[in-house]
């Protein structure tokens, strides 16, 4: 934790009532921006869709296909027709899973629990008729219908997150059968299959891959009480993983405007030195361009338009006014033209030492003076940066400024300052340069400068060099002190998941194993499906319970 210098101390002091969570009035007036935000959007889709019409009508008749084949076990013949029936059941139960969007991230599991349902079909004509201990018949092919019907329906209920793939919890599961049919060999042979096959359908992990789903309905609806205006379910997994996050300079800035506190000419008016500098830049946008030009106005001097202008990203500007060249920039846009900046240099440290931005006045190939430039920083921006570390995140500072503002703004803000970053390059792709093997945040100000987002930075396949950004949530610019809410559920979202799939796991074995010592009948697995899904329920929302307290308290807690 870097030492908190007096302008730190003052900070913290003024935002000691910070609060998390953003006034009803904010959320009215926001507006979400069309930028390929990845809002969940199933609790806008309607009840009835055609999607949810196909997969009830296909389950419905998978069960129906089943409790027909159980009904013809006691008949004879009966070994075609039930098996056929249980074929049946499969296929649909399987079929249902193509009209489910989210059944790609749980494609692994679905293609484990097919392919063992398979085999059981394919076993069952060969195992002779058994009828023992009140078991029906056919056990296997009854046990292949009843896991594909509860698969489909737990894809259904809790989509797939991608963060686990279930195979482990499967291939455990499958274990686990074959160990309690073995031991039955050596006891009783003939109750060896129906163990077998009872222990893998009440031990098989339907539910592995969506343990996140509940929690993500419940964590979702907390963010948005921190302050959080958009935010996907995959934005969790990420910023739960994360180690780094970078913060533009434009995040932690009161607004875009900038204001100039320093004119030093050296040989001519301050009044001069300004003429031309705002002339110079009269042709920009450029948020500098527009503080020369306001104090130009309240000073009475007249801008004329530079007869050619010219940007240097990261460096400055360019420009031939009256016949002369006029360069306006840093330190490193004076060298590229080969001008001698001895003088501003020594006093542009002076300057820089204060956290400002500190511009060269060149005209006709001679330093003439020297521009300071500030802007307003976030009273809370410090506040949100030691939230972040506590949060586990080490807090970077990007800014185009010179080595000694950035060290200024960076100990002022209690961030980290990111190093020697290139002329015209983006947050993101200072981040991906120097943290890209973390995988960091980048918290930037949006385009039009009316939101916060948070993006996840990662290598592109085609050129490792230029860096691939996803939105993970949004924010309204004055919420900033959502982003360490953020964390902190996310944490929580992973710490559930690690709970909740332990205490799933343990069940699931201790079922199977009274279900492979024919304690419990295969009937047991759907009241057992129903049993994970209360516990996931109620881990999800009881998870967040002390959070949504804490919340409404107004202040920021760390995560546990």
């Amino acid at each position: 934790m870097l030492e908190l210098s007096d302008r730190q101390i003052e900070a913290q002091t003024a935002c000691t009532a910070f609060s998390i969570r953003s006034d009803t009035r904010r959320h009215a007036t926001g507006k979400a921006q069309g930028t390929g935000i990845i809002m969940q959007q199933a609790a806008k889709k309607p009840a009835l869709s055609l999607e949810v019409i196909s997969r009830a009508t296909l389950i419905a008749i998978a069960s129906t296909l089943l409790a027909v084949a159980s009904a013809h076990s006691g008949t004879e013949p009966n070994t075609v027709s039930v098996i056929s029936l249980c074929v049946m059941s499969v296929l649909f139960s399987a079929t249902s899973l193509a009209f489910c969007q989210e059944a790609a991230a749980g494609r692994s599991l679905n293609y484990a629990t097919a392919l063992v349902c398979g085999g059981l079909l394919i076993v069952d004509p060969f195992l002779p008729f058994i009828s023992a201990g009140g078991i029906t018949p056919h056990a296997p092919a009854f046990s292949a219908g009843l896991m594909m019907i509860l698969r489909a329906l737990a894809v259904w209920i809790l989509p797939p997150r991608g963060e686990r793939t279930g195979l482990k919890e499967g291939f455990a599961s499958s274990q686990l059968s074959l160990l309690c049919g073995g031991l039955w060999l050596g006891v009783n042979p003939d109750q060896a299959p129906i163990a077998a096959v009872v222990c893998l359908v009440l031990s098989w992990p339907y539910l592995v891959d969506g343990i996140n789903a509940f929690a993500d309905k419940v964590y979702l609806e907390a963010a948005r009480a921190a302050g959080v205006r958009s935010v996907g379910t995959a934005a969790f997994a990420q910023v739960a993983s994360a180690r780094d996050i970078v913060i533009d300079k434009a995040a932690v800035m009161s607004g875009p405007n900038l204001v100039v506190t320093n004119v030093m000419a050296f040989n001519n008016e301050p009044k001069t030195l300004l003429a031309v500098a705002a002339s110079a830049e009269s042709g920009s946008d450029h948020p500098v361009a527009e503080a020369l030009r306001q104090l130009a106005e309240q000073w009475r001097v007249d801008i004329k338009r530079p007869d050619r202008f010219e940007q240097a990203p990261g460096l400055g500007a360019v420009a031939l006014l009256g016949g002369q060249s006029v360069v306006i920039g840093t330190a490193n846009l004076m060298q590229k033209h080969k001008i001698d900046s001895f003088t501003a240099d020594a006093i542009a440290r002076s300057l820089e030492a204060d956290g400002k931005t500190v511009l060269r006045v060149a005209v006709g190939g001679r330093v003439v003076g020297v521009l300071g430039l500030e802007g307003t920083l976030r009273q809370d921006a410090g506040v949100a940066a030691f939230a972040l570390r506590g949060e586990g995140l080490v807090p970077w500072l990007y800014s185009g400024d010179s080595e000694k503002t950035r060290e200024a703004l960076a100990n002022m803000l209690g961030l980290e300052p990111v190093a020697d970053p290139r002329p015209g390059e983006s947050a993101a792709e200072a981040a991906h340069r120097c943290l890209g093997d973390q995988q960091p945040l980048v918290l930037t100000l949006s385009q039009d400068r009316t939101s916060l987002e948070l993006r996840s930075v990662r290598k592109t396949m085609e050129d490792h060099s230029t860096p691939q950004t996803v939105i993970l949530a949004v924010s309204n610019t004055e919420d900033i002190g959502a982003f360490p809410a953020l964390k902190d559920l996310a944490m929580r979202r992973t710490a559930l998941a690690a709970h909740a799939q332990r205490f799933l796991s343990g069940l699931s074995i201790l079922c199977g194993v009274c279900g492979g010592s024919l304690l419990l009948p295969m009937s047991a697995a759907p009241v057992l499906f129903l049993v994970s899904l209360t516990v996931l329920w109620a881990f999800a929302r009881y998870s967040v319970a002390d959070r949504k307290q804490e919340t409404n308290a107004g202040s920021l807690i760390a995560a546990s």
